[in-house]
């Protein structure tokens, strides 16, 4: 004659059945897990899991490994290599003061006294100048920069019928400059821009009786980006 099964024994029963396919269905989900992102250190924590759940015991869990954000590269400051690629080639005019080089924030700076390029309140280069610029433009004309020439004076003022102000001639002399570049070296003049500053951006301060010649200058600026 069969034993009757007790009450309290089917329900156990019941209970482990379930409590094994909950086993299964985690061990399932933390398969889709670790295959979602190969990584050899969750594949192996994924092959721990597994069998263990397998075998009986508790799944084992490992948390999410974080990764570190990349950092972008460091932006290599393009100014200084520039700025020796220029000088190398000038190193007889900058010694003897026919040209200074500077650099102002994200350009290489070549500063003219106006009296190397330009006649007292002229714009026209003056014929001993041409073979200083045919060496710069010879320079920077390789270069795929962009080119800014810039004309300065000083306080003392100029009137003259082709030139009102200093404002006038300090455009005229960038321009001319610039005109000269295009003209005789064969720069894009999509590459040139020349623009005039008058006495409005001085190096040194300015005497009210005699202005200050070193602020009487034109700059060309190779912008470095």
């Amino acid at each position: 004659m069969s034993r009757l099964i007790p009450r309290s024994e089917r329900t156990a029963r019941w209970l482990l059945t379930y409590a094994d396919m909950i086993t299964l269905l985690l061990a399932f989900f933390v398969v889709m897990y670790a295959m979602s992102r190969v990584d050899a250190k969750k594949y192996e924590a994924m092959a721990i899991s597994i069998h263990a759940a397998f075998r009986g015991g508790p799944p084992i869990l490992f948390p999410a490994r974080h990764e570190e954000p990349q950092k972008p590269p460091a932006r290599t400051d393009p100014v200084p290599p520039l700025m020796q690629q220029i000088s190398a080639g000038l190193v007889d005019d900058l010694r003897a003061g026919r040209i200074q080089i500077d650099r102002v924030a994200d350009a290489v700076v070549l500063r003219f006294p106006d009296a190397i390029l330009f006649e007292r309140g002229s714009a026209e280069i003056r014929d001993e100048a041409q073979a200083l610029l045919d060496k710069v433009g010879g320079i920077i004309g390789t270069l795929p920069n962009a080119i800014e020439a810039e004309g300065h004076s000083d306080t003392l003022p100029i009137r003259s019928t082709q030139f009102p102000s200093n404002w006038e001639l300090s455009v005229a002399r960038a321009t001319a400059v610039v005109r000269y570049l295009v003209e005789t070296q064969g720069i894009s003049p999509v590459r040139l821009a020349a623009r005039g500053l008058g006495e409005h951006k001085p190096l040194f301060p300015n005497d009210p009786a005699h202005g200050e010649p070193r602020n009487r200058r034109v700059e060309i600026r190779i912008v470095a980006h």
